[in-house]
């Protein structure tokens, strides 16, 4: 069976992590990605996690940032800040699908890349265009990481920590993986549409709007009351067994009965208080959250008495809503996540038999694949530069005068 996307093909015009993840995830179901990045300096990704990420990752021989984005892809180094470059790049859009790139306007403009002209060159043409605040607005030109425009200026990072601390800082990429789903969404939506109407047309997505979305439970409070969103403590949540409490040994564990009136009285018989399932202070939603306080002190002293790998093999002989809170290496080892594919083993040509993210969507018939490791710097100009009919005298002067790498 072909590729499920096989014959589409994507220009990728752009760095940082949302907008590439998403041609990540269409090359891996067969779609023709090209990375365009500039001459000399390539990605910013490329030396991220040598340089540390900003002190949030440890620098390793495997550029794992590198594969987990741009695995798959063809690249070429050109420079589109000259009009050369800019017209091998309208060249390569003629004959593209979907140009996916997170430019801001006054970038579009300065590369002559904007919808307009690039319709001009090509009517079919997919423009999927990721920015940090949106294409509107004061902020339009504003450069926004997802640390900033995810997470700060949504309000996700404001409910994520107590009143009496410091919001936490994002973790890496977080923000950039969820609007990466986004904008994915948007392009194959606008591919289908192109299928049966033969018109293409722009997709949009912004950090700040896909993060306003996520916490849409939140902002829709806002919107309808005109009050700010309820943050409760942990020791005031209204339903004790929605929380999360420490083991023996300074651990934790989630308790995620959300449909709380049907598990309490299994819940008092896993933790061994059958007493507490019809207390006049606990036994209905109402007086469990009206005593909250004081039946999160009991679970809390209750959980206390065993430790983390004892808490788990007792809640899982029932039938409960729950997580034992795990760390990333332990996801790593999980044996649901293995069962179920999340991480996928290949031989990388450089590095050997690594172990990398799989895309997290399975397709029963056309299922991701990986087929090549992460393009070098100006890996494919020459063949891409042949492909659109240049000669070697052509490619070879352009090199000399840096339009190409």
């Amino acid at each position: 069976m072909a590729k499920g996307l096989e014959g589409i093909k994507v220009v990728e015009v752009g760095g940082a992590a949302a907008m590439p993840l998403a041609g990540m995830l269409m090359a891996g179901w067969g779609a023709e990605v090209i990375h365009v990045e500039p001459p000399d300096r390539g990605d910013m990704m490329r030396t991220l996690l040598k340089e540390g990420a900003g002190g949030w990752m440890k620098p390793t021989e495997v550029n794992y940032l590198w594969e987990h984005m741009d695995r798959n892809k063809r690249g070429i180094a050109l420079n589109i800040g000259t009009p050369a470059g800019q017209s091998i790049l309208h060249k390569l859009l003629a004959g593209a699908d979907v140009f996916l790139n997170n430019l801001r306007p006054y970038e579009l403009e300065k590369f002559n890349l904007t919808y307009e002209a690039l319709a001009r060159v090509n009517p079919k043409l997919i423009f999927a265009n990721l920015t940090g605040y949106g294409r509107k607005g004061p902020e339009k030109n504003a450069g926004g990481y997802d640390s900033a425009a995810f997470w700060a200026r949504s309000g996700v990072m404001d409910l994520l920590h107590d009143t009496d601390s410091a919001p936490n800082i994002s973790r890496p990429g977080y923000g950039d993986s969820i609007s990466s789903l986004c904008l994915l969404a948007g392009i194959m939506a606008a591919l289908l549409i192109r299928e049966r109407t033969g018109i293409g047309q722009e997709v949009d997505v912004s950090l700040f709007n896909t993060a306003t979305y996520a916490l849409g439970f939140d902002i829709s409070h806002c919107l309808i009351t005109g009050e700010d969103a309820f943050r409760p403590g942990r020791k005031t949540l209204g339903n004790p067994i929605r929380n999360v409490y420490p083991t023996k040994d300074n651990r934790w564990v989630m308790l995620g009965m959300t449909n709380a009136q049907h598990y309490w009285p299994s819940f008092c018989r896993a933790i061994e208080r059958a007493d507490l399932e019809n207390d006049p202070r606990f036994a209905t939603l109402k007086t469990r959250a009206r005593n909250s306080a004081e039946l999160v002190t009991i679970i809390e002293a209750i959980f206390r008495t065993k430790t983390y790998a004892e808490w788990i093999d007792i809640l899982l002989a029932n039938k409960l809503v729950w997580s034992p809170v795990k760390t990333p290496l332990e996801v790593s080892r999980d044996e649901q996540a293995a069962a179920n594919e999340f991480f996928i083993e290949w031989d990388h040509p450089k590095y050997g038999r690594i172990k990398v993210i799989n895309n997290p969507i399975k397709l029963s018939k056309t299922p991701a694949e990986i087929r090549m490791k992460a393009p070098d710097l100006g890996e494919h100009t020459d063949q891409i530069m042949e492909e659109l009919g240049y000669s070697e005298t052509e490619i070879a002067a352009m090199k000399k005068a840096g339009t190409i790498g």
